[in-house]
């Protein structure tokens, strides 16, 4: 990594941040991004920059970056774009290593901020400064408390999921899926126009950061097809790269263009990329969000024969469709394993694979039902497919029906006794590296110790699917590299 990367880590991981453009006006981005910085609970020293003020949200302001006392290492720029580059001229002078340009009005909006924008990165390049954005909505690092961004008071847990998204609106969305998976974050950054740091840069930078599991990306365009392709197949030796690509369509890279400035690729193009460079491409924020998610804490397939367990018949019908139709193998269960899963199933089990549990509400099979299909050797990926009953919030209150039985409550011990198995379940899986898959509609917020403890689970049956062929086809990316 050369420095100009390296200085990355002072965005990051800064000791002091001076807040160009901080102001307590509730409608401007200078205090809301301000204000979620303060209430993230970042420990670091925080200078706001404002020549018309003495304080604001009770911290001393000031009316340069050179009056503020000590280094800075991250200036953060909410300031209108044509006062960007003598703010930023101040940080030079300053010796701040790090800027975080929020303001938009450069490149995407024509040839004179396209030349704002030039300026502005050779100064700070000439610097040896490195930029994010502009045109961005900020970045955040868990583990520093650190949210310099939009949206309101949005403090996601740390995590392993660094995310690189040229769209904050669709960062905020795909980092909401890790977030209703129980799940953390490392890094994010909303890269904006992207003007001194590229996609495929950042890519590289999380690469080397040990907190970072696996990689999403939200791209709309890339400048440089080969450079790109030589990045991400660099970085995706070691960590999986999930992209989702905007601009597919002619009227999506209009849109793109006007958004970002970006020079959107044609999508045969950057699917055809994508495959050489072991990168794993989605076609919806949801499973971007969930296929990055479901990378977390499990081992990879070791190829696409899958074994599925069901609640229910119906289940494993739709299960087995799905994968055959994205590339998946249904594993054929050899006699010895079915052998063994009759002993534990009941009379009227109908052999095969799916596994169905005929309805039977004993979860104390479930675990040597799949310790017996992982130890099998038939099955490099398991699903347990169980969808809950749909309750309403008050529904385990007593019933006030004069007629029948209220027992609602059993759902609620079925639940609990269902996450039990959570912990056990996840040490079989890491010490037999059969991954195991989960889909149920059970409501799983409250679920302790989930980040780095327990497998998530999917809300439905395609999602499970879905991962599981993300993962395989990694998995067969990285043996075919060797």
């Amino acid at each position: 990594m050369d420095q100009r990367l390296k200085n990355l880590d002072f965005a990051f991981n800064p000791r002091s941040i001076a807040f160009i453009g901080a102001t307590e006006s509730i409608r401007k981005w200078g205090f809301l991004i301000l204000n979620n910085l303060l209430t993230g609970g970042y420990e670091g020293e925080v200078f706001p920059v404002n020549p018309n003020r003495d304080t604001i949200l009770g911290l001393r302001a000031y009316a340069s970056v050179r009056d503020i006392p000590g280094d800075i290492d991250l200036a953060v720029f909410t300031v209108p774009a044509r006062q960007v580059l003598s703010s930023l001229e101040e940080c030079v002078h300053k010796g701040v290593k790090a800027g975080l340009v929020i303001t938009a009005g450069f490149k995407e909006l024509g040839e004179e901020g396209a030349r704002m924008e030039t300026e502005m990165v050779r100064m700070a390049r000439d610097a040896g400064m490195v930029l994010v954005g502009p045109n961005c909505q900020g970045i955040c690092c868990p583990k520093n408390r650190l949210y310099p961004w939009m949206p309101i008071l949005f403090h996601p847990a740390p995590g392993k999921i660094g995310y690189v998204a040229q769209s904050g609106n669709i960062l905020n969305m795909l980092i909401g899926h890790a977030v209703n998976a129980g799940l953390g974050i490392s890094k994010a950054v909303s890269s904006g126009n992207e003007a001194d740091i590229s996609t495929e840069e950042y890519y590289a930078y999380l690469a080397e950061d040990p907190d970072t599991e696996v990689i999403v990306s939200y791209i709309e365009g890339i400048p440089d097809g080969r450079r790109f392709l030589e990045y991400a197949r660099s970085v995706t030796r070691s960590k999986p790269i999930v992209a989702l690509k905007g601009g597919r369509t002619r009227s999506g890279i209009s849109a793109a263009r006007s958004h970002t400035g970006a020079m959107a690729v044609r999508e045969k193009l950057f699917e055809a990329a994508c495959r050489q460079a072991g990168i794993t491409l989605t076609y919806s924020i949801e499973e971007a969000g969930v296929t990055a998610a479901a990378f977390v804490n499990r081992p990879l397939p070791r190829g696409k024969r899958v074994g599925i367990i069901t609640g229910g018949g119906g289940l494993g019908v739709i299960a087995c469709d799905f994968c055959t139709e994205i590339g998946l193998e249904v594993a054929t269960l050899s006699g010895e394993t079915l052998s063994k899963l009759e002993e534990l199933l009941p009379d009227w089990w109908v052999p095969g694979n799916p596994v169905d549990l005929v309805a039977g509400l004993d979860f104390t099979i479930l675990k040597p039902v799949i310790e017996i299909l992982m130890k099998s050797g038939e099955v490099d990926a398991v699903m347990f497919l169980w969808i809950g009953a749909p309750r309403r919030k008050g529904e385990a209150e007593a019933s006030q029906s004069e007629r029948g039985m209220d027992i609602s409550a059993v759902w609620n011990v079925m639940d609990q006794h269902f996450m039990g198995f959570y912990g056990e379940l996840n040490t079989l899986m890491h010490e037999l590296q059969v991954p195991l898959y989960i889909a149920t509609s059970i409501e799983m917020q409250d679920t302790p110790g989930r980040d780095g403890c327990n497998p998530i689970v999917f809300r439905d049956v395609e999602s499970a699917c879905r991962a599981v062929s993300a993962m395989a086809g990694y998995r067969s990316y990285l043996d075919s590299r060797g």
